[in-house]
């Protein structure tokens, strides 16, 4: 879903992917998140194009606020409750600071643990 904002001599739309492209982003600066593994339904929208970053994200905007889906992958051996925290604050921080649009929630899911990085 597009936001938009009627200014003095116009409008601005921020698209729905700007919007997942900057959780994206934020959710991969927290130490301890590794990028979502492929899996089918991943491939595919690798395929048409989706954007790595955002993969596993989702963003929708009801009453003017922002409610955010976040699936990460955690490496081994981090807290993942403390990491997931991590991500909720830097998401929020960044949709505010980018976009001036109050966030409502920010649900993470952990669906994946890394295994493959170093502790």
């Amino acid at each position: 879903m597009n936001i938009s904002k009627q200014i003095e001599i116009g409008e601005v739309i921020i698209s729905s992917d700007v919007l997942e492209t900057i959780v994206g982003i934020a959710t991969h600066k927290v130490d301890g998140v590794a990028p979502l593994e492929k899996g089918f339904v991943s491939s595919i929208k690798d395929k048409l194009g989706k954007k790595i970053i955002t993969k596993g994200i989702s963003v929708k905007v009801e009453n003017s606020k922002a409610i955010v889906d976040v699936n990460i992958s955690v490496n081994y051996g981090k807290n993942l409750m403390e990491i997931a925290k991590k991500v909720q604050e830097e998401v929020e921080k960044a949709i505010k600071t980018m976009t001036n649009l109050e966030v409502k929630n920010v649900n993470v899911t952990v669906s994946e643990v890394n295994i493959t990085a170093e502790k």
